[in-house]
């Protein structure tokens, strides 16, 4: 396949996106490519059968779990995939929309939780100053080779120890929260990394129970379209897209200040807490219809697996 426009290397081509994977995981590029086709097809597939070889439970908080995040390589193929996922491409264009048209000026950005760095990518383009952390291993050589490849200067922490108070304008978490077992604990960490009134930029579908995203907590659906898990911190919503993919919070540091919410923001929160408990069901429904993929990503997955049964797999290196 030739170069896909409108995306960074090595999401714009999967030869380059196999042999990147491969260099980090060890694992041939047939299984590469094998392991990829399953995700583009199946979107979470491979963190769910490597969590079920493992024997741990799913949306079940755990050590394990912890260790799994942050010693597994399944995470290389779901964000990679996710991350050329139009759904995510939009709420990436959205940010960097509006970062832009309300702050003519570079900012200096946290991306927490980034795992392939595309989101750090972006900013960066943008001409902000960013600070990348993950926790995933394989996660963090990917970006740095992201990083490198496409020319990007980012700063990349190891540990949030060498995160200092009042030090960002904006922090963007996204896909982070309905993952970790105490998202308050996380929250108040955000209002002290920034400075009084940054913003917190933020994207969790706490609804999304489901067989295909086993790493989503169960113990916190019940944070979907909860208004007071981020005011009861002093982070008012300023501004989001309906589902709050993503949400807009001011870090006003005051819990009892309350400003207009967009009317907007106050439906999308009745309707996405709708999606606690049983009702979960039909809002991942409806999440994995808008979160499909482009066919030809499929198509040229197995056109490669085709060539390597006909005997010319030959991956060109990256």
């Amino acid at each position: 396949m030739d170069q896909q426009p409108g995306l960074p290397w090595p999401l714009n081509r999967n030869p380059d996106l196999i042999n990147l994977i491969a260099s980090i995981s060890g694992e041939p590029t047939r299984i590469v490519t094998e392991k990829l086709l399953q995700e583009e097809q199946c979107l979470g597939w491979n963190v769910r059968t490597e969590l079920h070889a493992k024997k741990l439970t799913p949306h079940i908080w755990s050590e394990d779990l912890a260790q799994f995040y942050a010693t597994t390589n399944a995470f290389l193929y779901e964000t990679s995939v996710w991350n050329r996922r139009p759904l995510k491409q939009e709420i990436r264009t959205w940010i960097c929309d509006y970062l832009t048209i309300s702050f003519p000026q570079p900012l200096k950005i946290l991306a927490f939780g980034d795992g392939l760095g595309f989101d750090s990518l972006q900013w960066s383009r943008t001409k902000h100053e960013v600070t990348y952390f993950e926790v995933s291993t394989d996660c963090i050589a990917f970006a740095q080779q992201v990083f490198r490849n496409n020319a990007a200067e980012i700063n990349m922490i190891q540990s949030v120890a060498e995160l200092e108070p009042d030090s960002f304008d904006v922090i963007i978490c996204l896909d982070v929260l309905e993952h970790v077992p105490e998202p308050n604990s996380l929250l108040t960490d955000f209002t002290n990394w920034l400075k009084t009134d940054g913003l917190l930029i933020t994207h969790s579908p706490f609804f999304l129970v489901h067989s295909n995203y086993s790493t989503h907590l169960k113990s916190n659906q019940k944070y979907s379209g909860c208004m007071k898990l981020y005011t009861s911190l002093g982070l008012q919503p300023v501004r989001s897209r309906l589902f709050w993919d993503p949400i807009v919070l001011k870090n006003t540091r005051d819990p009892s200040l309350r400003s207009k919410i967009p009317w907007s923001t106050r439906l999308g929160g009745a309707l996405l807490a709708q999606g606690r408990g049983i009702n979960g069901k039909i809002h991942a429904f409806f999440a994995q219809l808008k979160s499909q993929g482009a066919a030809h990503w499929v198509d040229d997955l197995k056109q490669l697996l085709e060539q390597e049964e006909a005997g010319s797999f030959d991956l060109p290196p990256t």
